[in-house]
């Protein structure tokens, strides 16, 4: 049993239950309990003919019209089941609001409610919502399980990750391109109010990033490493070259000293995990690789202006760059000229963008350095131009980084880090 919530909201509105039996993707495992209340967002406030002030009991296909899609007049809140076809809930006959930061809030009471949505009152005060109700009950004392955690690692603030197999994916890797690492990305907390106050790169809305390296991919698809505890991190799965083929589209933490395992990147919801034995559980776990330097914190100017400095610059500078195309490190705008330059040639994903972010599931290769055009063409050897392994790295960490330019959210900094100069690292807090 659940809510179904809006988006940028309390998370309040419709109570539907669901059942895995009928599937895991759309509205087939969903029934909706409340009728009475639509889903936010995504039902037309139409006269359902039955008295109703709301649409049907399922929303309509195709998208709403803006003007459509309103909030619910009421709503629920942290449905309790007593069963399949009665619990307790919070309900509010208040409009539902977005994030609660105005007054007054919202006013719930405790109702006992059924499968048809008829509610009887238990308990309501004018001056307090009244919300997460549980029936007062004696429970067993659940048994005492001994701890998985490892007391070696719980000491160095680290746990570990074990895959089973990278290539067990959905959607499907590439048949034809072996994953030998992954790369490990940490997520950065958003320290300023709202999106983009200021920006980290082109893309909008981005949350921040900076990565801590990568490390090995067995012949058999296997991993096993360690990594830094209570940090929000990332992994990509990476080609024979480092290019990111896949990357994943949520973040996983440790605990110290958590063991921690999945099948693959990602496996179907509905699979087991096969029984068979791997060649990464058979040695120690791997040491993170560090990234090249400029990767954490994470630094435009330091991790990719030295490779056009180096080899770039003496063609693409001055006050006629061959192809209009200035590489140099000169501040523009919040930028620098070479970002304003290639970030634009480097798929990345944004909110908003038609190429952007929307879907759950991204097919391989969509973004990051397998899919530019201009390292695509780097590679086929532009005007002569040869790169050793550390300069392809610095291009494929970035490229596949999103193509972020910044490191921090704090103004201050990124004004050092736009002139080239080092930070001691973002707040993660």
């Amino acid at each position: 049993m659940g809510t179904a919530a809006a988006h940028h909201a309390m998370t309040a509105g419709s109570v539907v239950l669901f059942d895995a039996r009928a599937g895991y993707d759309g509205l087939e495992p969903l029934e909706r309990l409340t009728p009475d209340v639509p889903f936010p967002e995504s039902e037309s406030a139409v006269d359902n003919g039955a008295g109703g002030a709301w649409g049907p009991t399922s929303p309509p296909a195709g998208p709403l019209p803006a003007a459509a899609q309103r909030w619910p007049g009421s709503t629920y809140k942290s449905p309790y089941p007593l069963s399949e076809r009665l619990f307790i809930a919070s309900f509010s006959y208040d409009p539902l609001i977005g994030e609660p930061n105005r007054n007054p809030p919202n006013q719930y009471g405790l109702y006992l409610v059924d499968a048809a949505g008829r509610r009887e009152l238990l308990y309501r005060d004018p001056n307090l919502s009244s919300l997460w109700a549980m029936p007062i009950a004696p429970r067993p004392t659940p048994p005492a399980l001994p701890s998985q955690l490892q007391p070696t690692l719980a000491a160095a603030d680290e746990g570990t990750y074990f895959m089973q197999d990278v290539h067990r994916a959905w959607p499907p890797l590439p048949a034809d391109t072996p994953i030998r690492a992954l790369r490990i990305l940490q997520v950065l907390p958003k320290t300023t109010p709202h999106a983009n106050q200021p920006y980290v790169g082109l893309a909008n809305a981005s949350p921040g990033k900076q990565v801590l390296g990568t490390v090995p991919v067995e012949a058999d698809g296997s991993a096993y490493f360690r990594a830094p505890a209570r940090l929000p991190l990332a992994f990509q799965a990476l080609d024979a070259e480092g290019r990111a083929v896949q990357t994943m589209r949520s973040i996983t933490y440790l605990q110290p000293g958590e063991q921690v395992g999945c099948v693959g990147c990602h496996e179907q919801r509905t699979e087991a995990a096969p029984a068979r034995q791997v060649a990464a559980a058979r040695r120690a776990p791997s040491v993170i690789r560090p990234a090249p330097d400029g990767a954490r914190p994470f630094s435009y100017p330091l991790l990719v202006q030295p490779v056009l400095d180096a080899s770039c610059v003496s063609c693409h500078s001055g006050p006629t760059p061959d192809g209009g195309v200035d590489l140099t490190g000169r501040p523009d705008g919040h930028y620098t000229a070479s970002y304003n330059a290639l970030a634009p040639r480097v798929p990345y994903t944004a909110w908003g963008a038609p190429e952007g972010n929307w879907e759950p599931l991204a097919p391989p290769d969509k973004f990051g350095a397998r899919a530019s055009a201009f390292l695509t063409q780097l590679r086929a050897g532009h005007e002569g131009v040869v790169l050793d392994d550390e300069a392809w790295e610095r291009l494929y960490t970035w490229a596949d980084a999103n193509a972020l330019f910044y490191g921090t959210f704090e103004p201050a900094d990124q004004l050092r880090q736009q002139a080239g100069e080092r930070i001691a690292g973002p707040a993660l807090e």
